[in-house]
């Protein structure tokens, strides 16, 4: 598409006049919800967004400062805020600091209730008119081929979705050097019976999870049993939805089920704070009985008792380097796209000690 987009084109696509056209632009009450979802839609598909003057702009023909942007939260598990997640939040806290240099406005916006409705998504997006999205969470194909109609610069942080027909720069978590070296910690201490609970899993024969940094941390765990010529006791993993409540109930049907074990990794901090809860119900002594390791570092993890040994992620820059990514995209549309990761450091608490014995 070119600049040369008009509202006549719109019109001719979404099969209304040119009036209609120019009352949804104008935002008028006398036009059905239908033909206004339409009409934005098929603009978007286009790319005809208007000025003031009314012609038509195209985001991504050439290079143009942001200014305001988009931080789009989509989650398939659960619906706190990101704002208000101890995980997301800090992501949003490093985008924000890393806007006020350059002026650039930050909207935040939950997409969760319309993900999975493309047409609708792509109406939403066009109607806020943004500069550029970060998008955090667990969008699909489907939600970021919605955003790519608008034409609009993104970048995902903490999430990968493979064999998209356009590529996305991607900010992540080094998940499997992190895994490696909760692994590593824990057979260093000598645990060998060390048990998983990880997040929301696909159907199959064995665990395989729907979150992709979740997946990457299990691979990483069984790795590290097969390095080591090691089984790896399906009996020992336990599926859980990345919240206090499922790290609780997951390590309570690890207790029921009595098979012995000396050490849990826990795909993330919540769900290992939950664990703790369902251990001292059951009597075991943390890191006595029982030693618990978890992944990102969020700052409650500091404060339980024990403080719990864990992966840290440095969260706030990743959200400083998914904006820098933006501009950077912006500027630059034609470029290479890239995934950078994030280095991972173990940060050693009280939660884990050498195994007394197997619970």
């Amino acid at each position: 598409m070119t600049s040369s987009v008009t509202a006549r084109d719109v019109a001719k696509l979404a099969e209304v006049s040119v009036g209609t056209v120019s009352r949804v632009f104008n935002n008028h009450s006398n036009v059905s919800e239908e033909i206004r979802q339409r009409v934005l839609k098929v603009a978007a598909e286009l790319g005809y967004y208007r000025n003031t003057g009314g012609q038509a702009i195209l985001p991504r023909t050439q290079n143009r400062i942001l200014k305001e942007v988009g931080f789009l939260y989509c989650s398939s598990i659960e619906p706190t805020p990101a704002t208000m997640d101890p995980y997301w939040a800090p992501i949003f806290h490093g985008v924000e600091s890393a806007s006020r240099p350059s002026n650039i406005k930050i909207t935040y916006r939950t997409i969760t209730d319309i993900y999975l409705n493309p047409a609708l998504l792509t109406t939403v997006l066009y109607e806020m008119r943004l500069g550029g999205i970060i998008l955090v969470g667990q969008a699909n194909a489907q939600t970021i081929a919605a955003i790519h109609a608008t034409h609009t610069p993104v970048v995902q942080v903490d999430n990968y979705v493979a064999d998209l027909p356009t590529p996305i720069d991607t900010i992540l978590p080094d998940n499997l050097q992190g895994a490696r070296l909760a692994m590593d910690h824990l057979f260093e201490r000598g645990h060998q019976q060390i048990a998983f609970i990880g997040g929301p899993t696909l159907p199959g024969p064995a665990p395989a999870q729907q979150i992709y940094s979740i997946q990457q941390r299990w691979m990483c765990y069984c790795m590290a049993f097969l390095g080591r010529n090691l089984p790896i006791n399906f009996d020992l993993v336990e599926a859980g939805n990345l919240t206090m409540e499922g790290g609780y109930a997951a390590c309570k049907r690890l207790l029921e089920r009595e098979v012995a074990f000396s050490a849990i990794f826990c795909a993330d901090d919540i769900t290992a704070i939950g664990a703790m809860k369902a251990l001292r119900e059951a009597g075991c002594r943390i890191p006595g009985d029982v030693s618990l390791i978890g992944f990102d570092d969020i700052e409650l993890g500091q404060h339980v008792t024990p403080a719990l040994t864990t992966i840290r992620v440095n969260t706030t820059a990743m959200g400083t380097i998914a904006l820098h990514t933006l501009i950077e995209r912006a500027n630059n549309p034609e470029a290479p796209y890239m995934t950078r990761l994030i280095g991972t450091e173990l940060v050693i608490r009280e939660s884990v000690a050498p195994p007394q014995h197997s619970r």
